[in-house]
């Protein structure tokens, strides 16, 4: 199978280490393209950073569309998600849903770890979406900026585990959520140091998307996530004339 996982922001440096971790995980028979709009923010720390980003992920799947069997959407905040499964015929996957539900299968009580304070309300927002907040001891914050990740590894992880031995042992955390995408080449160093589960959503994300392209399933088209109405687009991509057009002529609007 194919699978494109992308990376919504536009540090291309990100990108390949999402890249290198989905593909660490995946299947020997599935194909990885790992990409980045090519616009938008270099990082995304907020509302203002996700609605840019989210617009050109939206016009990445909708310029791909039938090129995958599956789509990883690799930003914790789970960017344009919902949009995403309106173009989309196969399914996509959140990288924070995903390692909610695997956490959520083997710990009772999980945390997450992520970069700087104002990140918390919008993850907090994530967790509600995903009707998560029985499961979730804590969100604990870094001082790290997403970009300041790979500066300095060491300094990554010593916060990263600083933060995550306080979840453990004062909020009642069993499992630890790595909450950026760019932290998923840590996941195991913190899991041999913790002794509990740690969770890259990447890493989630690929084996949930394989999982559900083996069991022949994809994203419903009932009511939630039909296909967009069609209408008449203004100076929008063609990537995006595309969907709503043919559905126009489709219907003869």
């Amino acid at each position: 199978m194919r699978i494109l996982v992308i990376n919504p922001n536009t540090t291309q440096a990100m990108t390949d280490e999402i890249g290198i971790v989905a593909r660490a995980v995946a299947a020997a028979d599935t194909v990885i393209d790992c990409v980045s709009p090519e616009s938008g923010p270099r990082s995304i720390e907020g509302y203002a950073d996700e609605v840019l980003a989210a617009y050109n992920t939206v016009e990445l799947v909708a310029r791909t569309t039938g090129d995958y069997d599956g789509y990883v959407i690799a930003c914790f905040g789970d960017p344009a998600i919902a949009a995403c499964r309106e173009i989309a015929d196969v399914p996509v996957v959140g990288i924070a849903e995903a390692a909610f539900h695997m956490a959520s299968l083997v710990a009772y009580k999980w945390s997450i770890v992520t970069v700087l304070p104002r990140v918390k309300p919008f993850l907090e927002e994530v967790v509600h979406r995903n009707g998560m907040e029985s499961k979730c001891a804590s969100i604990r914050c870094t001082p790290l900026t997403v970009l300041e990740i790979e500066e300095d590894i060491e300094r990554t992880k010593r916060m990263m585990l600083d933060e995550a031995r306080d979840a453990i042992e004062n909020d009642g955390a069993e499992a630890i959520l790595l909450g950026c995408a760019g932290l998923g080449p840590i996941d195991k160093v913190m899991q041999e140091a913790l002794a509990v589960p740690v969770f890259d959503g990447t890493a989630c994300a690929v084996k949930l998307v394989e999982g559900l392209h083996a069991y022949g399933v994809t994203t419903a088209k009932v009511r939630a996530y039909l296909t967009p109405e069609p209408k008449e687009l203004v100076a929008c991509p063609g990537s995006f004339a595309q969907i709503y057009e043919r559905d126009r002529a489709l219907s003869g609007a």
